[in-house]
């Protein structure tokens, strides 16, 4: 009953932690969607109302440039140009000019903007044309107004306000084309509130739009504005520059704001965007998203509670059962997992290997008996070299004490070779330079048996020394040149050893000019070659030659087999390639 209870616990323990950990992972999952979702909406938000505010200047510069176009538009009319450089007052002519000036403006589509309210033309002579839509006296004395108000010439259109209506007053000087004489003055009235609501008609409250000179005189934008608005709006934007979308603070709220110099006046255009409309948009977005992120999440704290207690119960059983064979109670399987597909099948692998320990305790009983005999035998067989090295020493001392050098020196060698194959014996590969030295002292006892008969020449890449190549093969290749090619040769012959490197290989060739193969020996495709003449059956077995391409194939693939060539009594070429491993690469590096 004590055990139960403990397991009991456990296995709530275990269904909470699986439970808190997916939750924990799903509200941290979800968090992290959400500010990542806030973040982009926000970006994609402030991109549209940089856009729209962009717009909204390009906006305002394209209608200065509409009320511009009015002064080209006048005095390229023939009619309109000569009444105002002719010194004539008569009445029919005003008409006449009027008629000429409605026309060219309706005719030009600029008329249409509701926002322009009159044009008038006032030349040196005194005489007045005008095109209102208002023909009040009032509007009259408002223009007229402005006129006297001029102290000097405006070359270029400027512009002015007034204190007493909501008009903006589009002032410049008219010029004779000949004698570059002021003829007159062109004064455009338009209305701030339709101009602004025009502006403003694709964009929500709250924005503000505001025009001012170098100065920082108010033109346009704000109602009746206290100085000290002025300053805290002249403040806030003399900080930044033309074309930023910056976040500025003006009346106690903040606002994201894009100014840009408007050349045509030399006055500077900014549109404010309160920034709680942009965090209004974002939340509302969000606010779609957050009931579902949190139905997700519900969903899954509990689902994972139950997967976490339909997962756990079957691993509580597997538990007990491995615990009962920690004890050595091997007659307790598992079973009651079957309608749990994978722990079914962990279920049956493990009744298994019940089934199978028994044999594998026996069996292991018996690989340490063996393994013992091995050694035994291993520390015998060390017994033979040793005792052939003590042999070797005294043969050496005794030729060394009759002062025979030749005798010394191939007992020396045939001690090396000796050596070489007992260390690297059970070895698969060798540095290349012990592979060399093997190769010289081999090279040595041929050069005393064949007395200077056959000469060896080397030719080997610096840096190589310690790549690892397959123990003996070089040895292999020597031994075949010298069985099968120079020593049936009468004359004298040469053996050539070039070991080169590659960016990727070792390429290593072993060549003479012995007597060569008649026809180039072939493999078995268990140890596959390269044959570059035949495959007819040869004369010899070349057992050397099979085990080295079959250890070649085995360590590196079909890449490496050996490549011979063979032109009977001339020249003699086996060649084969190792891939250069990181390891190789690095020891060369080194060396």
């Amino acid at each position: 009953m004590k055990t139960y209870n403990k397991s009991r616990k456990l296995s709530t323990q275990t269904s909470f932690l699986i439970t808190l950990t997916i939750a924990l992972i799903t509200s941290i999952s979800a968090g992290l969607f959400l500010q990542k979702t806030y973040k982009e909406l926000t970006l994609n938000f402030q991109t549209l109302m940089y856009q729209e505010s962009n717009m909204t200047i390009s906006s305002i510069s394209d209608d200065i440039s509409t009320i511009d176009s009015i002064y080209r538009l006048l005095v390229s009319n023939n009619t309109i140009y000569d009444s105002m450089e002719s010194t004539s007052t008569e009445p029919s002519n005003y008409s006449l000019v009027e008629k000429q000036m409605s026309y060219v403006l309706m005719l030009n589509n600029v008329w249409e903007k509701n926002y322009i309210r009159s044009v008038y033309v006032f030349t040196k002579t005194g005489k007045e044309f005008h095109l209102s839509k208002d023909e009040s006296d009032l509007t009259q004395t408002e223009n007229v107004a402005v006129y006297q108000q001029m102290l000097s010439n405006s070359p270029s259109l400027t512009v002015f306000t007034s204190t007493d209506n909501h008009n903006l007053y589009f002032v410049r000087s008219i010029y004779n084309l000949a004698t570059g004489n002021i003829m007159g003055t062109m004064i455009i009235t338009v209305d701030e509130n339709l101009w602004i609501n025009k502006l403003t008609s694709n964009i929500e409250d709250g924005w503000h739009i505001f025009l001012y000179n170098d100065a920082f005189t108010m033109i346009s934008g704000y109602e009746d504005p206290s100085e000290n608005e002025i300053n805290d709006l002249k403040s806030a934007l003399g900080r930044y520059h033309n074309s930023q979308f910056k976040n500025i603070t003006f009346a106690s709220r903040n606002y994201l704001t894009l100014s840009n110099q408007i050349d045509l006046l030399n006055i500077t255009a900014t549109v404010m965007t309160p920034e709680d409309q942009l965090r209004s948009q974002v939340y509302n977005v969000l606010s779609s998203y957050i009931p579902v992120t949190l139905l997700i999440i519900v969903t899954c704290i509990i689902w994972s509670f139950f997967i976490s207690r339909l997962t756990v119960h079957p691993i509580n059983v597997m538990i007990e059962k491995i615990n009962a064979i920690s004890q050595g109670d091997y007659s307790k399987k598992i079973n009651g997992l079957e309608k749990y597909s994978e722990f079914n099948e962990l279920q049956t692998a493990i009744n298994n290997m019940l089934d199978q320990i028994h044999s594998y305790h026996d069996n292991i009983l018996e690989q340490q008996l063996l393994l013992k005999d091995s050694e035994i035998k291993t520390l015998q067989s060390q017994l033979n070299p040793h005792f052939l090295f003590n042999v070797l020493n005294t043969l050496t001392w005794k030729a060394e004490m009759t002062d025979n050098s030749e005798i010394s020196q191939m007992v020396i060698a045939i001690g090396e070779i000796l050596r070489a194959s007992t260390i690297y014996r059970t070895s698969t590969t060798i540095p290349l330079e012990e592979e060399l030295h093997f190769v010289y002292y081999y090279n040595y006892l041929q050069r005393m048996r064949f007395e200077d008969k056959i000469k060896v020449i080397q030719t080997i890449d610096p840096g190589i020394e310690h790549c690892l190549i397959p123990c003996f093969c070089i040895q292999s290749l020597i031994e075949n040149a010298y069985v099968h090619g120079l020593e049936p040769k009468p004359s004298d012959g040469t053996l050539e050893i070039t070991i080169k490197k590659s960016e990727n290989f070792l390429s290593i060739t072993v060549a003479d000019d012995g007597v060569g193969f008649e026809t180039i020996p072939s493999f078995s495709l268990d140890s596959p070659v390269a044959e570059s003449k035949s495959d007819t059956v040869h004369s010899h077995p070349h057992v050397g030659l099979k085990n080295l391409n079959r250890r070649l194939y085995l360590m590196y693939g079909e890449e490496s087999q050996l490549k011979i060539q063979s032109i009977p009594n001339i020249r003699t070429e086996i060649t084969f390639k190792i891939p250069l491993s990181d390891r190789n690469r690095l020891t060369g590096d080194e060396s």
